[in-house]
């Protein structure tokens, strides 16, 4: 291959690989000048060495990789192990679109690619075909909901699993490519071969993708069985306190008779200080044992409410809920008490970062035509990074929190909604915004 095929097949090479990291894998690009220029020069140092030793020298192969994932993660943000991990992902998935673009040539040619004379030609056309290839599968999957989301929350560990097996269907393919040359050329069975090994290719790195998905709906059943347990226990608290308040009510009613009897001596006996006090301190008593039931006109929330506030009661907070949600709302019980139950949550914690004088929650809810808002506000201690919610977590155990906020957004696109975060001085606000 000569030096200018070498640069233009260098060039392609990059351009595959940041089609794939940053179109198909959703790898944001890089916004630092700085980097960008770092990568360039590193790009054009391959590309001299091209021009001077040969695109398929041993000495630009090694170069190639160990270069290659550098100029990427130069010209991409993230941690680096993540966008290496990405980087060799996608450049095993590379292979794919290869095998189809090469079966097709090896149809029409009757022959293995590996053996035309213009073979270094063949893989520029090729380079190209992948690049365009590479866009509209970036462009369509993009189209669907939640794609980047759930790129940009899947572990490392899935893009390394992906690696391996994509890595067995290259060696595969490389394998067949070499018996190919020496055995097949110029018969018939180019083809079935070609065929045979997109076949086997497919399998694995459709067993890559399988074991993603498979581990994705095995956490999302876990997680929504936790939920489950979650507000079964939400619920059984807030029966239980409903009991306990009629109980309590019962035992008032049985002995209101004597309370109004002593009340009316005092009023005939024209004793008002002493009956003012007596009746305040019956409020006073009322009070204490039957508790405020929070109230929004919707049973599962009016529960997550009530489960908030009493967890909330040692860290005296100061409490204020408006408003009401419709009776003829059509949002599921479940998806409503996984928006306020982690919401409500996130505020408590807060919350109890504060000196006990700064500690409150406002919940407001309205109706707006067709829309139901829904807004929370709460003080906060640090500056909030609203860009990387539901990415980090403050917790301990963060394998097992953090997805609060995953969990609210879920919910909210699942009904098409919108999620709004805002800070200003030291004060936090959620808004979401429903169609019911």
């Amino acid at each position: 291959m000569s030096g200018v095929e070498g640069i233009i097949m260098e060039i392609i090479s990059m351009l595959e690989n940041m089609f794939m990291v940053c179109g198909v894998f959703c790898v944001p690009i890089s916004r630092n000048r700085k980097y960008f220029i770092g990568g360039g020069l590193f790009l054009v140092g391959l590309c001299i060495g091209d021009a001077f030793l040969g695109f398929d020298e041993f000495t630009m192969l090694l170069f190639r990789v160990i270069l290659s994932p550098i100029i990427v993660s130069l010209w991409t943000r993230g941690k680096l192990f993540r966008k290496l991990s990405i980087f060799v992902c996608s450049i095993m998935y590379l292979h794919m679109p290869y095998l189809c673009i090469d079966l097709t040539f090896s149809g029409f040619f009757g022959k293995p690619m590996t053996v035309l004379k213009l073979y270094g030609l063949y893989r520029m056309i090729r380079g190209g075909l992948t690049i365009i290839i590479a866009g509209m599968l970036a462009y369509r999957l993009r189209k669907i909901s939640g794609y980047e989301n759930i790129l940009k929350s899947l572990q490392t560990k899935y893009f390394l699993t992906g690696s391996i097996c994509c890595l067995a269907a290259s060696l595969v393919q490389y394998y067949i490519e070499d018996m190919s040359v020496s055995v097949y050329v110029n018969t018939g069975q180019v083809i079935c071969v070609t065929v045979c090994m997109v076949i086997v290719s497919a399998m694995f790195y459709a067993l890559g993708v399988g074991v993603v998905i498979l581990d994705l709906l095995r956490k999302k059943y876990q997680a929504e069985s936790k939920l489950k347990d979650e507000y079964l226990k939400i619920s059984r608290e807030y029966v239980r306190e409903v009991r306990e308040n009629a109980r309590e009510t019962r035992k008032m009613r049985h002995d209101l008779q004597a309370h109004t009897t002593s009340l009316r001596y005092y009023m005939e006996h024209k004793e008002y200080q002493k009956a003012e006090e007596y009746l305040a301190a019956m409020c006073r008593h009322a009070d204490k044992m039957i508790r405020k039931m929070p109230s929004v006109n919707h049973e599962i929330v009016d529960a997550v409410l009530l489960e908030a506030q009493i967890r909330s009661e040692n860290f005296q907070i100061s409490w204020k809920v408006e408003g009401s949600i419709p009776s003829e709302i059509s949002i599921g019980d479940f998806d409503l008490c996984t928006i306020f139950s982690n919401l409500l949550a996130n505020s408590v914690e807060a919350c109890e970062k504060l000196p006990a004088e700064q500690r409150y929650i406002h919940l407001e809810i309205r109706h707006l035509g067709s829309h139901l808002v829904i807004e929370i506000t709460n003080p906060v201690k640090d500056s909030v990074d609203i860009e990387k919610l539901g990415s980090i977590t403050t917790k301990a155990d963060d394998q097992n929190h953090g997805f609060g906020i995953e969990n609210v957004k879920a919910a909210v696109e699942k009904n098409h909604g919108e999620l709004f975060f805002e800070e200003m001085e030291e004060v936090f606000l959620t808004r979401i915004i429903l169609n019911w």
